[in-house]
């Protein structure tokens, strides 16, 4: 219902990607072919192994795990955009540091602004 509350009768709002049947009810008979006709839509069955490097196992290969390994290469991708975001930010701050230490210090008090500027305008003026 999902589906046809998105309103994928109309070819402006097609999926362009189609419909993935990802789970163990992916595996029913003529599934695929039954929401083909329904929808009009193109339709595949998700295989976990399909974003895997190498060789797997033939029982993991089953669609009833896609949506795990799908919720751990999200879970993954998270987890490596914050550790990305911490070491920028972590840099930027380092960054900000050595520029604060390359910059002399001026704390100087009025007092001596004021007698260095009279040291100056008297040297000039000689």
């Amino acid at each position: 219902s999902e589906i046809k509350n998105y309103g994928h009768d109309h070819p402006k709002k097609k999926l362009i990607a189609g419909i993935v049947l990802t789970g163990g009810g992916s595996q029913l008979r003529h599934l695929k072919q039954l929401v083909e006709y329904i929808t009009g839509m193109d339709t595949r069955i998700g295989y976990p192994n399909e974003h895997l490097a190498g060789d797997t196992d033939k029982m993991t290969a089953s669609p009833q795990y896609s949506t795990a390994v799908g919720l751990v290469m999200n879970a993954i991708e998270k987890q490596q955009n914050q550790i990305q975001e911490f070491e920028n930010n972590n840099n930027n701050d380092n960054k900000k540091n050595n520029d604060d230490k390359t910059k002399p210090k001026t704390n100087t008090s009025i007092i001596e602004r004021f007698t260095e500027k009279l040291k100056t305008f008297l040297e000039s003026a000689e």
